[in-house]
């Protein structure tokens, strides 16, 4: 288990850790990070705090996407009799499609479709209205 990024000492409890050493523990760019934070308008100020909090989160968060990827392509892989080393954009889908906490994610990362089917769930949708519509008449 890793440790927090704070250190105690006996004079004063908690340590804060110097901006060199917080660059350190993480592996995205801080100023990325605090670039993407200042597009909302309803940000005015961002402490360094929060700025390394926001970082780690988001990190954190990519880490479990692709561990969760990771293992719903074992799963596909072994039941067809292979392995294969490389997450791809199917794996991500099913991820989100698979947990309700991830669900906000399914505008961004839907399942693919071929035309043929998107064609089939219109006219699906067509016939169903259509018979909706003759028999409120």
């Amino acid at each position: 288990m890793k440790k927090l990024p704070f250190r105690m000492t006996e004079e004063n409890g908690v340590h804060e850790l110097s901006r060199e050493e917080n660059k350190c523990l993480t592996l995205l760019p801080l100023s990325r990070i605090k670039n993407i934070m200042k597009q909302c308008p309803d940000i005015s100020a961002i402490s360094q705090e929060s700025l390394f909090i926001i970082t780690r989160a988001t990190e954190l968060f990519v880490e479990l996407m692709t561990r969760e990827a990771y293992d719903v392509m074992d799963e596909n892989y072994k039941a067809a009799g292979g392995r294969m080393n490389e997450v791809v954009y199917k794996d991500l889908a099913s991820v989100v499609d698979k947990y309700d906490c991830l669900m906000f994610l399914s505008d961004i990362v839907p399942q693919k479709i071929t035309v043929r089917e998107y064609y089939k769930i219109l006219q699906e949708e067509d016939s169903a209205q259509s018979e909706s519509a003759d028999s409120a008449a």
